[in-house]
């Protein structure tokens, strides 16, 4: 089982981004790190909740899975969200994102999800932009989601929460649950 993230279409030829589980984390914990450090704007800040929503320790392993036209883009603000985008993918692959976060993932396997992640945001032009992906999405959120109440961060990961919480508290909360589990406490 593992998690792909497309455009438009998963095709046998297509240039989906097809990772483990793992390796989806890796690509999830990346953006966030680096989305919530870099957002300036409230579009850029509703991406970044859109990616924090993709949590597999609270939703399930293998089930966050996107197209990356279902993100919450918008016509007006199309141009600088996605040069917010590429400079996010940009950043993290420079920078020691992963000190804050408990694990040091491999330089291939942030290569290989960057690399993926950043064809499919450059296939992403204005013309594929659909506001009623960004109406239903926003219509889904109630009034505690952090698209209602100024996007605050993670005091501890200084991360962007979701509705969810933040990602790396609960990815934290999940493996001591597995650990209990395996040592049969």
């Amino acid at each position: 089982m593992g998690n792909r993230i497309y455009f438009k279409k998963v095709t046998k030829d297509d240039d989906s981004l097809k990772m483990s589980n793992i390796l989806t984390d890796v690509l999830i914990d990346g953006l966030l790190v680096g989305g919530s450090e870099l957002a300036k704007t409230e579009s850029q800040r509703r991406l970044i909740v859109f990616l924090a929503e993709k949590q597999q320790s609270v939703v399930g392993l293998g089930t966050v899975g996107f197209d990356i036209i279902e993100m919450p883009w918008q016509t007006e603000t199309f141009d600088t969200d996605k040069e917010f985008m590429l400079e996010v993918i940009k950043y993290i692959s420079q920078e020691n994102w992963w000190q804050n976060i408990g694990y040091i993932p491999s330089p291939e396997a942030i290569e290989y999800v960057l690399n993926g992640f950043e064809i499919l945001i450059n296939k992403m032009t204005i013309n594929d932009v659909d506001e009623d992906n960004l109406n239903e999405w926003i219509s889904e959120a109630d009034s505690n989601d952090p698209v209602y109440c100024g996007y605050p961060e993670c005091p501890k990961h200084r991360i962007i929460l979701s509705a969810l919480g933040c990602k790396f508290c609960n990815d934290e909360k999940y493996a001591e649950q597995v650990l209990k589990k395996y040592k049969g406490g």
